[in-house]
């Protein structure tokens, strides 16, 4: 039935859409408010702090039963692991996991229902898909233990923020809140469940945004979640009118959150912002703490692993394909699935105390990577960097087509001045290598996905790891800038 008013959604007048907003936010309440995650998220508070032996032993525990269940009721991997010759009893350590093949989107695209277990009925799994910033959506399925346990991540990152439940806050992601071929507001429904003020991602403009923002203010919004490219739009707009708009938290996730972007949002919404990583897959969750040093894994969630292409494990500090292994999701388990995402493990621990095992240098997904001439691999916090020192710059993307090319597209107040210019391309150069070709222009407007997300960088140059330089997640130039 859902699915159906979902699909109709989008053609509905807006009180039939207020009306199923609120419906739909109250059962999803009643799904997940409920005590065994109150149970979850005690637990999670907890076992933050663990010894790293006993939260192995936590995770090993569960990989062995998430084997076992798989292999005995999932085609696939009765299949895959009969051809390799494998019992569950063959796969009872993380390093074990080795053992398996890495399975990547075409895998599942292809398999479709051989992923599923059979033990678990149809009618007990949610379907979901991918957001699809590039490609076609994925369709991905999930039973109720792995999103309640997802939905206490989420609130452990919530916590971490200071932003418990109950507090009135706004939302501005890849939800479809309006048709984007609506011209007129209202471009957000409330949904009275959570407190929660559900904004459009696809219908910020100067025009708009006026009206965001009164509409917040109506609405007493203390809180912010979002995809770090809107809440930038925003902050940018109240930077352009010397504004503020004071918040109690703010979260961002779905896309990398810069440098760049987080100064400025952090100053116009008078708040810290907490970065966070998760998959639709739900194999794998991350954010930031109070001491924003990096990612603390969620290992509770998933066993996260960094490989090259050939899924071969990465030292730390190198980069590679996040890989991830659910311990939840019996409906349909995921194991070694390569979320199309990148990112490096940190050898090292945070100063909040915390045990999880630390990630950095993520990127959205591989084509997010700039890969230079010489084999180097730059995330998008490079590019962020070379345009520091430029003035109202309100969205950026570029765009590698070969490794000796670069388009950078600029939407700014004000024209592109011949000093900005010569800045942008003296840091390329030093950055890239003398040989690239870069090009600048300055655009009215940088397309967003059907989701509401803008890629700051688009790069179709294949990825090659296991090379000698580390991932560099900061320029070493930019305190010179």
């Amino acid at each position: 039935m859902w699915h159906t008013a979902r699909k109709a959604y989008k053609h509905l007048p807006v009180p039939m859409q207020r009306a199923l907003v609120k419906i739909y936010g109250r059962l999803i309440r009643a799904e997940r408010i409920r005590p065994e995650s109150r149970e979850l998220e005690r637990f999670l508070e907890e076992s933050e702090r663990w010894e790293p032996g006993r939260m192995r032993e936590y995770q090993e525990e569960r990989l062995r039963a998430i084997v076992r269940h798989a292999y005995e009721t999932v085609p696939h991997y009765r299949e895959t692991m009969d051809r390799l010759g494998l019992k569950p009893g063959d796969i009872r350590r993380i390093d074990d996991l080795q053992k398996l093949p890495v399975l990547h989107k075409r895998d599942v695209r292809a398999l479709g229902k051989r992923l599923r277990s059979k033990a678990v009925p149809r009618s007990a799994l949610w379907s979901a898909a991918t957001s699809a910033t590039s490609g076609s959506p994925l369709p991905v399925y999930r039973d109720r233990p792995v999103s309640l346990m997802n939905h206490a991540c989420y609130m452990r990152l919530r916590r971490w923020a200071g932003f418990p439940f109950g507090v009135p806050y706004v939302t501005i992601q890849g939800r479809l809140i309006v048709s984007d071929r609506q011209k007129h507001p209202p471009f957000w429904r409330r949904n009275p469940a959570w407190n929660q003020l559900l904004m459009s991602t696809v219908h910020l403009s100067d025009e708009n945004i006026p009206l965001y923002l009164r509409e917040m203010r109506d609405f007493g919004a203390r809180a912010m979640e979002a995809f770090p490219s809107c809440a930038f739009i925003i902050a940018r707009y109240l930077e352009s009118r010397d504004e503020h708009f004071p918040l109690e938290a703010l979260t961002t996730t779905g896309e990398p959150l810069l440098p760049t972007e987080r100064d400025i949002i952090e100053e116009r919404f008078q708040t810290r912002a907490f970065d966070a990583y998760s998959t639709a897959e739900r194999v794998a969750f991350s954010s930031e703490c109070e001491e924003h040093n990096g990612h603390h894994l969620y290992a509770e969630f998933g066993i996260t692993e960094i490989v090259d292409e050939e899924g071969r494990r990465q030292a730390p500090g190198s980069p590679g394909l996040i890989v991830g292994t659910s311990l939840h999701n019996m409906g349909a388990p995921l194991l070694r699935y390569a979320c199309g995402d990148v990112g490096a493990m940190a050898d090292r621990s945070c100063p909040c105390g915390r045990t999880l095992p630390m990630m950095e240098g993520l990127a959205s997904r591989v084509g997010d990577v700039i890969v230079t001439p010489d084999g180097r691999m730059l995330p998008p916090i490079m590019v962020s960097w070379s345009i520091k020192a430029v003035s109202n710059v309100i969205q950026w993307q570029l765009v590698q087509r070969t490794p000796d090319e670069v388009r950078l597209s600029l939407v700014k107040d004000g024209p592109l001045t011949d000093k900005e210019r010569a800045g942008i391309l003296e840091y390329f150069a030093r950055r890239l290598g003398a040989d690239v070709r870069v090009h600048i222009e300055q655009v009215d407007q940088i397309p967003a996905s059907a989701t509401g997300k803008v890629r700051h960088v688009v790069s179709s140059v294949p990825l090659v790891w296991g090379s000698p330089n580390r991932w560099s997640g900061r320029d070493e130039h930019e305190g010179d800038d």
